[in-house]
């Protein structure tokens, strides 16, 4: 069960030490979702970051006469939180829910910040997650500044094209920022031309 962990950390600090790869087991501790479960609500502060073992959830965040905008979607050998309200202890905008069932590995704010006083590779991990947040926001905000709906599904299909099969179709729309029966044009326009 730690062993997808360990080399998702090793590929992101390859000098973690022995000693710091044991703590994986001494603070994340097993859990498992069911399909629609949440990991976390609307307005409750985010106390984990998660490890998809297993699974997919989806962060989204409630939009008044909108309905949900999906904002991240996280697999197997990722890991995930609600990143404002875990790293600000404020309570969170988004929610988590499981879209198919998880089985995860969770570890404890205090538990992370102590790995980070602790070890110094931990502390890097953690710059290191924090910047890929970063990066895959910027790309996801300028999918909507400069490209069209179409392009937007073409690039999604093209990074992930594992998730057009496992996620359903309206969250994905809502990822993409366009309405379900746009998406269903936009993949009835796709499988045409292919």
């Amino acid at each position: 069960m730690y062993t997808h962990i360990r080399e998702v950390v090793l590929q992101y600090v390859p000098d973690f030490t022995e000693e710091e790869l044991n703590a994986i087991e001494k603070n994340f501790y097993h859990k498992s979702l069911k399909k629609h479960e949440y990991l976390l609500k609307v307005g409750e502060v985010a106390n984990e970051v998660v490890f998809i073992n297993k699974g997919i959830m989806r962060n989204y965040v409630p939009v008044p006469n909108k309905g949900q905008i999906t904002n991240y979607f996280a697999e197997e050998n990722m890991f995930n939180t609600s990143s404002v309200s875990f790293f600000t202890r404020n309570p969170s905008f988004e929610a988590i829910q499981a879209i198919e069932p998880c089985k995860i590995l969770a570890i404890q704010y205090d538990s992370l910040q102590q790995l980070y006083n602790q070890y110094h590779n931990w502390e890097k991990l953690g710059r290191l997650f924090v910047e890929s947040i970063l990066i895959e926001q910027d790309f996801r905000l300028r999918w909507f500044i400069e490209q069209s709906a179409q392009e937007r599904y073409e690039k999604f299909s093209q990074n992930y094209p594992h998730l057009l099969q496992r996620v359903q179709q309206y969250h994905i729309a809502s990822y993409l920022g366009i309405p379900p029966e746009s998406l269903s044009r936009l993949r009835s326009r796709r499988q045409k031309n292919q």
